[in-house]
């Protein structure tokens, strides 16, 4: 009776698609296509058939191959971090035991509520968080549960339970549960006895059976310098972090619990469990986002087939089950995920990365001279932006003390500036792609702990040196207002519907996604046309090697080892040069590629 529904639910499921993939086509058919290159009388229909359909094709490829995973490395790499978060775990609560007595040993090391309320409760500023607070919650009960006797069992018996067992003896059925333990108990002896599987039955029952318990948190009463939006003092990881300092680091760095507990034993003691609290997240997040995921989703080859998505608003891929694009930071892999990627048996891995490709894109697109003849002399771009920023280091460089690049044979003669002055060059680098992303002066004061002043002296003098760029932003950002969107190096456009609102920070937020945009939209484009190219490389065909991966800026393709050296080539001669020149010419700035090969991800970086 549900077969015409069904027919009829699917039909008209067919026909909405087609209908608005029709209206679709019909909308990309009246948008004009404005590329890098000048193009005649082709619409954004020309460009989703030259490209989207090629790429869409690329992305089903490598979804169907995915990549070869080592579940046993993962699996002995979740062991240890489960005994990580153990040892962080304990280690908190036996300080914030010293602290405030034994309840702390049941304080929820995740919950943000006790957090809150154990290190900042009474705050004057938040009227509703308490100096003292008793939680509720529920917990997993024991996983295993000692022999009961005849009275526990009754007690843990269900009503249905125990009447079942009365009825077996002949005995009444009403009253209260009380009642029905009360007649039990009364019989039983040599005539009646509770059957032993009756009592392995309850007592299996109360494995893992959530249980009710309660803990009283008593504030230490730390002022909080970070909040949330609910206007509560917030106890994420950066707000940890400052309290916490980084004790393990050579010297150590205290926080701000140093100066709260004393110098000396209490301040270091105080930083240090703050410390395996930041600890114990982080490891919660590996084994939750990678280290278990991971193992589950792999096929019974041992491969992962992950989904692409084209769905961001620049361009970049996403992905999920798993989400390959949220790989840890190589810095902060400790669990060495990325080992777990391999080749198979008698193959390689040839990864392939862009060198500071948003920059590169923003040079051409700008057609800034500084950066443009920084990038063609090779030196270290952003030891470059430090030169240009910092009067210190011009001194140094002129006194010969520091060199700003060398490219001779052996070690330099002098130390670079990228060893000397390495804080320097950090800041110069976040100024960089801060500029790419149109952070405001407020946000880099704040990322480099000055004063709005300060990091607006450094902005100036970084425009000083690049004035084509500031120009480039200004003339991009009047465009977006005329027209109401912005659009990449190929033309892909991204509407900006808001950006004449009549709230400032709307309009603020629209334009630092109208100079977005171009650049990492741009950055999408090269990747998406090199990974066509790969992806129908008839030398990537011959060789038996095939693309498996993209991960922004970064490609993984698998093949036969013994061709490594020829595939290696090819591959970087597609990325270096993705260009077809319909959509994408040449650029002004060479694209730099750096790739290698070995049996893992982690040993390919």
């Amino acid at each position: 009776h549900t077969f015409g529904a069904w027919v009829g639910y699917s039909a008209y499921d067919a026909e909405g698609t087609w209908l608005l993939r029709e209206n679709l086509e019909a909308k990309l058919r009246q948008m004009d296509w404005q590329a890098d290159l000048p193009l005649q009388n082709k619409t954004m229909w020309d460009y989703y058939l030259q490209y989207m359909m090629p790429f869409a094709a690329v992305l089903t490829d490598m979804e169907r191959r995915g990549i070869y995973v080592d579940k046993q490395l993962l699996s002995n790499a979740e062991a240890m971090a489960r005994i990580a978060m153990q040892e962080n775990e304990q280690k908190f609560k036996d300080w914030a035991a010293s602290q405030i007595g034994h309840t702390a040993h049941d304080i929820n090391a995740f919950s943000g509520p006790q957090i809150q309320t154990l290190l900042f409760g009474g705050y004057p500023m938040c009227e509703d968080l308490e100096e003292s607070r008793t939680f509720v919650t529920t917990e997993e009960g024991p996983a295993v549960v000692p022999d009961l006797t005849v009275e526990e069992a009754l007690e843990l018996m269900t009503a249905a339970m125990l009447k079942a067992e009365c009825k077996r003896r002949e005995l009444r059925l009403t009253g209260k549960k009380s009642d029905l333990v009360e007649r039990l108990l009364e019989t039983e002896g040599a005539e009646w006895q509770l059957p032993p599987e009756l009592i392995r039955e309850v007592r299996e029952k109360q494995k893992g059976k959530r249980v009710k318990k309660s803990v009283t948190v008593q504030s230490l009463k730390m002022t909080p310098t970070k909040f949330a939006a609910s206007g509560r003092p917030s106890v994420d990881a950066a707000a940890l972090r400052e309290l916490a300092g980084r004790p393990g680091a050579d010297p150590p760095e205290w926080g701000r619990a140093y100066a709260h507990f004393g110098p000396g034993t209490p301040g270091i003691a105080a930083c240090q469990a703050l410390d395996a609290l930041v600890s114990l997240g982080a490891i919660s997040s590996q084994i939750s986002t990678f280290l278990v995921p991971l193992q589950a989703l792999a096929d019974e080859r041992s491969r992962i087939h992950c989904s692409l998505n084209m769905n961001t608003e620049t361009g970049r891929l996403s992905a999920r089950r798993p989400n390959l694009q949220n790989q840890p930071a190589l810095d902060k892999d400790q669990y060495r995920v990325r080992e777990a990627f391999r080749a198979e048996a008698g193959n390689t891995l040839i990864v392939a990365d862009y060198g500071q490709l948003e920059l590169r894109i923003l040079a051409h697109m700008t057609d800034c001279k500084s950066m443009i003849a920084a990038f063609e002399s090779g030196v270290d771009f952003h030891s470059s932006t430090a030169v240009d920023m910092f009067p210190h280091i011009q001194r140094a460089i002129a006194a010969g003390e520091v060199l700003l690049e060398w490219h001779g044979d052996g070690p330099p003669p002098k130390p670079l500036v990228k060893d000397v002055y390495g804080s320097d060059r950090r800041r110069a680098k976040m100024l960089n792609f801060s500029l790419v992303y149109g952070k405001t002066v407020a946000g880099l004061s704040k990322d480099w702990g000055v004063s709005v002043r300060q990091a607006q002296e450094l902005l100036d003098k970084w425009y000083a040196a690049r004035p084509e760029v500031k120009a480039w932003q200004e003339e991009t950002i009047r465009i977006a207002h005329a027209k109401q969107y912005s659009q990449t190096l190929m033309g892909r456009r991204r509407n900006l519907y808001q950006i004449n609102s009549e709230s400032a920070a709307v309009q603020k937020h629209m334009e630092r996604a109208a100079i977005n945009t171009p650049v990492q939209g741009g950055a999408a484009d090269v990747v998406m046309l090199a990974m066509i190219k790969l992806n129908s490389s008839e030398t990537l065909k011959r060789l038996g090697y095939r693309l498996l991966l993209q991960i922004h800026d970064e490609v993984i393709v698998e093949g036969p080892e013994e061709h490594w050296e020829e595939a290696m080539a090819e591959v970087k001669k597609c990325m270096e040069e993705p260009w077809d020149n319909v959509g994408l010419g040449p650029m002004r700035v060479k694209l730099e590629v750096d790739a290698k090969h070995a049996k893992s991800w982690l040993e390919a970086k």
